[in-house]
């Protein structure tokens, strides 16, 4: 077989990150700067301005649905370099288990909260446009009604996105503190690299951030989110898929070197097993239907 120069999935799960969060990021700003916001207008629930509110929201739907369907499938993906690290680090589970779980549990806790989200906004963004679009509401209070469960959901959403990024701050951080604890250890021939390592916990700090500027949204809520957009922006698009870039050069030579060390270890153990099973063996007493020849029949003359 030809030697693996990249790992596809870094590089899959890396250009998924970049196009999703690019879309995401687009369609908020876009969002930000439309024309006809009125603050005062929507915080009184004036249904002539919902309207174009909805109006607009469902022009922009679709960029928005695909942006996060991209982003969950995204998410998927990086679980299993993650996974590879973890294994890895841990020595096939054999060594700092509790932080390799820590980082397992959050990136597929993260991954399957990601993915649901998605497929739970893309189902009410199909029913929101068939409401707005194809029912009427003016005659009930309707589109106050519908605003309301919009900004309900949408405030679901903000808090799913702040757990998301302070689950990548702590994946981040532990897989570093982890890489650099081997560096510590002498004999060990499985290693990845330290300025890499330390890229990642640069990457899980922003993560920090954001995270944080994702929870100032509710103290000022169009400075933080500019600021989070800013951080978004640099951690998702460029930070992250650069980390995973890096990493996929260096994943396929220390799983190769990794194997082959688990295979030797293997085979050691088989082979001293089988060695010491012998020597049990050949060490054994024999019983007396074993004893046979000439030795036999003097002992049974000497008896008679």
């Amino acid at each position: 077989l030809n030697k693996q120069f990249i790992d596809p999935v870094c590089v899959l799960s890396a250009v998924l990150f970049i196009v999703s969060n690019s879309m995401d990021i687009a369609a908020h700003l876009k969002y930000a700067n439309r024309d006809h916001f009125n603050f005062r207008s929507w915080s009184a629930l004036d249904v002539d301005y919902i309207k174009k509110e909805w109006e607009f929201r469902n022009d922009n739907n679709t960029l928005e649905t695909v942006a996060g369907l991209l982003g969950a499938i995204a998410w998927l993906s990086f679980c299993i370099p993650v996974f590879q690290i973890s294994w890895i680090l841990s020595k096939g589970g054999r060594k700092r288990t509790a932080a390799h779980s820590f980082i397992c549990i959050f990136v597929v806790g993260s991954s399957l909260m990601e993915l649901v989200a998605r497929l739970i906004l893309t189902g009410m963004s199909h029913e929101t446009y068939r409401l707005s679009s194809k029912f009427s509401l003016d005659d009930w209070n309707g589109w106050k009604a519908l605003e309301v469960v919009h900004l309900i959901v949408s405030g679901a959403f903000i808090w799913i996105d702040a757990f998301e990024h302070f689950s990548l701050f702590l994946i981040m951080i532990l897989i570093s503190l982890t890489v650099w604890a081997e560096y510590s250890e002498a004999g060990n021939p499985v290693k990845f690299d330290k300025k890499w390592a330390i890229y990642g916990a640069s990457i899980g700090v922003f993560c920090l951030f954001d995270f944080v500027a994702d929870v100032l949204r509710f103290v000022s809520w169009s400075f933080f989110m500019k600021v989070a957009l800013v951080i978004s922006f640099f951690n998702s698009v460029i930070a992250l898929p650069t980390w995973l870039v890096f990493l996929g050069l260096q994943l396929p030579d220390i799983r190769n070197a990794f194997e082959a060390s688990s295979f030797v270890q293997s085979s050691s153990l088989t082979l001293s097993s089988f060695n010491s099973d012998n020597r049990e063996k050949e060490g054994a007493p024999q019983s007396s239907e074993q004893i046979s020849g000439p030795n036999a029949d003097a002992e049974q003359d000497d008896f008679l």
